[in-house]
C-alpha cells in the first residue's frame, strides 16, 4: 500500500481555524434564524457614591425647610466624544435630575418638579387644572458644568527583542458651578466652585515573535478608568453639602468628618471659591 501523503497546514491558517472553533463554541457568531443566547452581566443596583453618606446626614439635621426645586444645571463644556457606537456629549446632560434626587434625599420639606414643565402646561391649556393649585418655591438650584480639560498623561514603554510592558496615564479635570437662590427675591444665597480631576491609566504586555516564517504577536492590556458621570454625581452631592453648609455652619459640626474621611478631599472654603449672602 502506497504511504498517505501529508497535508501540510501553514502556522497562521491553523491559528485562524482555532480562533473561530473557540468562538462558535461559546456562542459569540451565530448562523441561522434562531435566537442567540444573551450574556448575562452584573445586577441591576442603586448608584452609590462616597458622598451618599453625606447627604444622609444633612438628612438627619433637618436643615431645609421650605419648597425646594431644581432649574437648569446645563453642560456648557461643548465637548462631544466619538466612541463606541456613537457621536455624544462626554458629561451627562442629566445633572438638574440627579441634583433633584439629592435633594429627595436629603429630606427637603418640599420638593417640586420643575424640571419637566410641560405635563402641566398641557393641563393648564386643556383647563383641567388651575394655576393656583399649585405650590410656590421658596429655594431653586441652577449651574452648569463648565469645564472639562483634558491633561496630556505620561506614558513608558520597554521592549527588548519584541518583549516588554507599557504603561500610560492620562486625566481630566471637571468643574462646575452651583448657585443657590431665592425664588421671592431672585438674590443668590450661596455659590460654589467645585472641580474634580478623573484618572485614567493602562498597562499591558506585548510579545512579538518569529516562529519560523511565522510572526507570533500576542498582547495583553488591562485599562482602568474612574468612571465620568458617577463623579459628577459625587460632585452634585458635595456641592449641595457645601451651599447648605454656608447657610447652616453648625451642619459642619455634625457631617464635616465624613467629608475628611473621604481619601482626596480637599478644603474649598476659602472666600475665593465661595460667596455667601445672609438671607437677612
Amino acid at each position: 500500500m502506497a504511504p498517505r501523503a501529508k497535508l501540510k497546514i501553514p502556522m497562521q491558517h491553523r491559528i485562524s481555524s482555532i480562533l473561530l472553533i473557540s468562538l462558535l463554541l461559546t456562542g459569540c457568531i451565530g448562523f441561522g434564524d434562531k435566537n442567540i443566547s444573551q450574556p448575562k452581566g452584573p445586577p441591576v443596583q442603586s448608584l452609590i457614591t462616597p458622598y451618599d453618606q453625606l447627604i444622609a446626614c444633612v438628612a438627619e439635621n433637618n436643615i431645609m425647610p421650605g419648597v425646594w426645586a431644581v432649574g437648569e444645571i446645563i453642560d456648557a463644556t461643548g465637548k462631544f466624544s466619538s466612541e463606541y457606537a456613537g457621536t455624544g456629549k462626554y458629561v451627562s446632560q442629566g445633572a438638574g435630575d440627579m441634583m433633584q434626587t439629592s435633594l429627595m434625599q436629603a429630606k427637603a420639606e418640599t420638593v417640586v418638579n420643575r424640571r419637566d414643565p410641560r405635563p402641566i402646561i398641557s393641563e393648564i391649556q386643556l383647563g383641567i387644572r388651575d394655576t393656583k393649585q399649585f405650590v410656590r418655591m421658596d429655594y431653586y438650584i441652577t449651574g452648569s458644568i463648565n469645564t472639562l480639560d483634558f491633561i496630556p498623561g505620561a506614558a513608558a514603554e520597554v521592549t527588548i527583542a519584541g518583549i516588554g510592558p507599557r504603561y500610560r496615564q492620562n486625566r481630566a479635570i471637571i468643574g462646575l458651578d452651583l448657585h443657590l437662590t431665592d425664588a421671592r427675591t431672585s438674590k443668590v444665597l450661596a455659590a460654589v466652585n467645585i472641580s474634580k480631576q478623573i484618572f485614567a491609566d493602562e498597562a499591558g504586555f506585548g510579545i512579538g515573535r518569529f516562529f519560523g516564517d511565522t510572526l507570533v504577536d500576542l498582547d495583553v492590556n488591562v485599562q482602568n478608568r474612574e468612571p465620568l458621570q458617577l463623579s459628577l454625581r459625587s460632585m452634585l452631592q458635595f456641592g449641595l453639602y457645601e451651599m447648605l453648609s454656608e447657610r447652616s455652619p453648625e451642619l459642619r459640626d455634625s457631617c464635616q468628618q465624613i467629608v475628611d474621611s473621604v481619601e482626596g478631599v480637599e478644603d474649598t472654603t476659602t472666600e475665593t471659591l465661595k460667596i455667601f449672602h445672609p438671607t437677612g
